[in-house]
């Protein structure tokens, strides 16, 4: 009893180690019990038996695979780069991309939903794969699957606020209410969307 409450205490202070030293460096520790009451630890489970015991925030830094480094401290201007690439790439207005990231996640390539939506753009995770979208934190990869889904967006309904709406809520739900539903959600996205395109373009 004495030595496994001593490879749990030795156990808990590894971990903080390894996240005040260094939090750039990801991991995640296993475990479980067996029948006589022993604890089995792994960084690579083998069996279901094994739950998560320790898991390390991720890293504050990023390099996307461009090669430029990016970070969380929520800059509005270090992505212009990226974001004048889609823009062009997809044929979408510069600064209605850049209002649309703002109200999304405020500049911030870590964010997470409550439902699960990832990154500058808030992707959600059904649509990864048909946005080639691997690392849904990669600055890049998130930007460009992004404004590939508001363009296709764009052309469908053929007017700003109405794919904003599609983008926020999904296509169907336009259709279903042939327009931006009222008193929703959608509906307050959408006027924060223009208002910060409207303020920062100009028109």
């Amino acid at each position: 009893m004495y030595q496994q409450k001593n490879l749990w205490i030795g156990l808990f202070y590894i971990g903080i180690t390894i996240f005040i030293c260094f939090p750039s460096f990801r991991v995640q520790i296993y475990d479980f019990k067996d029948n006589s009451g022993a604890g089995h630890f792994s960084n690579m489970p083998e069996t279901q038996r094994y739950r998560l015991y320790l898991k390390s925030a991720p890293e504050k830094n990023f390099e996307s695979r461009l090669g430029d480094n990016f970070s969380a401290n929520l800059d509005p201007d270090q992505y212009d780069y990226l974001i004048r690439k889609a823009s062009i790439l997809h044929d979408v207005d510069f600064s209605l991309l850049k209002s649309i990231i703002k109200v999304e996640s405020n500049f911030d390539c870590y964010a997470v939903s409550q439902n699960g939506a990832k990154g500058l753009m808030q992707i959600i995770p059904r649509n990864f794969t048909f946005l080639n979208i691997s690392n849904p934190f990669d600055p890049e990869e998130n930007i460009m699957g992004g404004t590939l889904y508001f363009k296709q967006m764009l052309d469908k309904f053929n007017k700003i606020e109405l794919a904003l709406a599609a983008y926020n809520a999904g296509p169907n739900t336009v259709n279903k209410y042939n327009g931006i539903p009222e008193n929703s959600e959608t509906k307050k996205y959408v006027k924060k969307v223009m208002s910060h395109y409207k303020n920062t373009s100009g028109i």
